[in-house]
This record gives structure tokens, C-alpha cells and sequence, in this order.
């Protein structure tokens, strides 16, 4: 982070959509930075976005998207369910807007491709909201992966087991609306890392399923059907040579509220090492014919370079995230493509549209030829 950069004019940031992702992450996170203003916010519920208006101070509030667009934003950050996600996204861009959105980026991969190729050309800044390459445990992992101290990588396994409850968990257990359950909600992060680990995916076979109707709200009231799994699990073939496991559920008992199991575990030549998403600054590590044993995270992979964020305050499984948006910031500030884009979004995208191909076939699925993003 250079002097001219950390002194960049301030930037005018919108937040659209500003429910439970934003107030947790995005807000918080934003509102760190120095030069950062949130200028507007927008949700069509009006109660909300009236009380987050009042909470975080902000002065311009609406309902309508075309409205907040209309204050001369810098950039906009994306929160709402996945089918609203393009239009939004092309709104933003046509405005002129740098663009954090959540994953998954569209609904699917012809229409994640779309999005790309737009924000590409649009010469605008673009970031897919892929939160969990910025625990710092995950931060030193890809330090140790990348530079060869656990040797070459073998096989790995990513584990992501909660217990969510059988009632209803609103516009996530809906098609229309998600896209994809699991998978699309916790397992498309895992694709996303795992491809930074590992390399791009060659192949996947999977199986998915739908374990529970979601028929009833948590105060007994009846309400649509979930059309979305509740578990998915996939093998995975990478370039690399590597294989990889998954398994995504939210019905999973003794996993939750509090107790998720968050695992990813990398088998090398030289060394092991696993991260667990509830011990953000920490790894196990264990070589040949040793236990594991526990590993502090250096310092120095604590945050992001630059970051105003202090890792020893507050809930490190929380606060983690808020490198999310120093990195967005930073890339508009410093002209260079966020990390990860949209690219990586419709990258995740691709692999995730093979694992449903695979259950449905109950076959290995080729992942379609994706050209790398162009650099600089």
C-alpha cells in the first residue's frame, strides 16, 4: 500500500440490501476505513432500512435502487438474495460504480459470465464477497501451500457441518430465489479456496440432497416447500494433481448453534496442516509420523497488509472478515483487480453447475474451459 494510495480522495460507498450480511460484515467493515463514506443505503423494506439509517448515521436512505444510484456513488457493495444480484450489478455498472457482491454472483454460469464480461469491459473494480480467503489461518495456509513447506500437495478435505433446525430459513430453501442450497450458500465459498490452494478443478463427481420439507415457519405458521439440498458432498480432481473431498449440511446434529464444524485439512509430501474456521488464528501442523500440534499464525498474516482492523479486538471469527472490504477499497484506490473478482465468481460458478450435473448424471463432470483473467 503506497503513501499516494492511503491518502486517495475519499471514496462515496453505497450498501444495497441491509440485512443481516451487511450489518455484520459489510458495514462494519467499510466504516473502519479511513476516506470511507457511506453515503446511502437501500432496501425495500423501509422499516429496516430506516433503522439502519438512524444506527449507522447515515443521511440518505431508500427503498429504490435507481434512487441510490442517483447520489454520484464511487462504488456499491451488494447484499440481497442471489436473483436480484445481476440486475443490481448492471445498475452499478452503468452508473459508473466499483462493485462487492455477494456469492453467489448470478443464478447461473451463462448469467455469471454475462456479469464478468460487463464489469471487465466496464474497466470498473469488481469483487466477489468470497469472505473466508481472509481468516488469517487461511492467510498463512496459502503461505505454506504456495511456497512449498508442506511439499507437493496430495489430497486435502473440506468439511462444512452445521445444524440449522427443519424449519423454514426463508429465501435460501427457494430455487427462484438461491439458485442452489448448500451448495450455492456454504459449499461455492469451499470451491472458491479450495482453487486458491489447490489449482483449478478438472473434474467432480457428487451426490445432493433434499432431507427436510422446510414446510412451517419457527412459530408453527405453514409456508411454502424448500426445492434446495440440504447436503451436498463432491469429489474433486484438480491440475495439480491433488484430489480433494467436500461435505456441506445444515442438518448435521451437535453442530450447532455455536458448535459448526469448519474444517479444511491439506495432505502434503512434507507436512499436513488444518484450519478450522473457529480457531481463526491458529493451524494444526504435523509431519511425518507426528501428531499434529498447534501452530500459532505469524503475526504478520494476522490481516491484511494496511489494514486498519486490530486482530486482537472483538470476535476473531467475526472481525476477520472485515479485511473483505480493505481489499475492495484498496484495489480501487490502487487501480488493480480485486481479489477475488468476478472471475473467481464465475470460476466457483462453473464448478458448482458441474457438481449438479454430476449428481444428476451420476457421473465425473469435466469443468468447462475458463480463460485466466487478464492481469494488471
Amino acid at each position: 500500500m503506497t503513501q499516494l494510495a492511503a491518502n486517495a480522495d475519499n471514496l462515496r460507498i453505497g450498501l444495497m440490501g441491509v440485512g443481516g450480511v451487511c450489518a455484520a460484515v459489510h458495514y462494519p467493515g467499510l466504516s473502519r476505513i479511513p476516506g470511507v463514506t457511506i453515503q446511502a443505503i437501500c432496501d425495500p423494506n423501509a422499516e429496516l432500512v430506516s433503522s439502519r439509517a438512524a444506527e449507522w448515521g447515515v443521511s440518505s436512505s431508500f427503498t429504490n435502487v435507481g434512487d441510490l444510484l442517483a447520489e454520484g456513488l464511487d462504488a456499491v457493495v451488494i447484499a440481497t438474495p442471489n436473483d436480484q444480484h445481476r440486475p443490481l450489478i448492471e445498475a452499478a455498472l452503468d452508473a459508473g460504480c466499483h462493485v462487492l457482491c455477494e456469492k453467489p454472483l448470478g443464478m447461473s454460469l451463462s448469467e455469471t459470465i454475462a456479469i464478468y464480461e460487463k464489469a471487465e469491459a466496464s474497466g470498473l473494480r469488481h469483487m466477489t464477497a468470497f469472505t473466508y480467503r481472509f481468516v488469517p489461518a487461511m492467510n498463512y495456509l496459502r503461505h505454506l501451500v504456495h511456497t512449498g513447506v508442506l511439499g507437493e500437495i496430495r489430497h486435502a478435505r473440506v468439511q462444512r457441518l452445521q445444524d440449522w433446525g427443519e424449519d423454514a430459513i426463508g429465501w435460501r430453501q427457494y430455487r427462484q430465489q438461491a439458485g442452489l442450497g448448500e451448495l450455492g450458500d456454504m459449499g461455492i465459498h469451499r470451491i472458491d479456496y479450495a482453487e486458491d490452494l489447490l489449482g483449478k478443478t478438472l473434474s467432480v463427481c457428487a451426490r445432493m440432497k433434499q432431507l427436510v420439507p422446510r414446510d412451517q415457519t419457527a412459530d408453527g405458521q405453514p409456508c411454502p416447500p424448500q426445492d434446495v439440498e440440504d447436503w451436498v458432498a463432491w469429489l474433486a480432481e484438480y491440475e495439480s494433481g491433488a484430489t480433494c473431498v467436500f461435505e456441506m449440511g445444515k442438518l448435521s446434529k451437535g453442530r450447532g448453534p455455536g458448535g459448526d464444524h469448519d474444517l479444511c485439512e491439506i495432505n502434503g509430501t512434507v507436512s499436513s496442516a488444518i484450519y478450522h474456521l473457529h480457531e481463526p488464528h491458529q493451524l494444526l501442523l504435523g509431519g511425518r509420523q507426528q501428531p499434529y500440534r498447534v501452530v500459532p499464525v505469524p503475526s504478520e498474516f494476522l490481516t491484511r497488509e494496511g489494514s486498519p482492523r486490530d486482530p486482537h479486538a472483538g470476535d476473531p471469527v467475526r472481525t476477520f472478515r472485515y479485511d473483505q472490504a480493505w481489499e475492495f477499497v484498496s484495489a480501487i484506490r490502487e487501480s488493480r483487480p480485486c481479489l477475488p473478482s468476478f472471475w473467481h465468481g464465475m470460476r466457483a460458478q462453473a464448478v458448482a453447475e458441474a457438481v449438479v450435473l454430476a449428481d444428476r448424471d451420476r457421473r465425473w463432470v469435466d469443468i468447462p474451459q475458463i480463460p485466466d483473467p487478464p492481469t494488471g
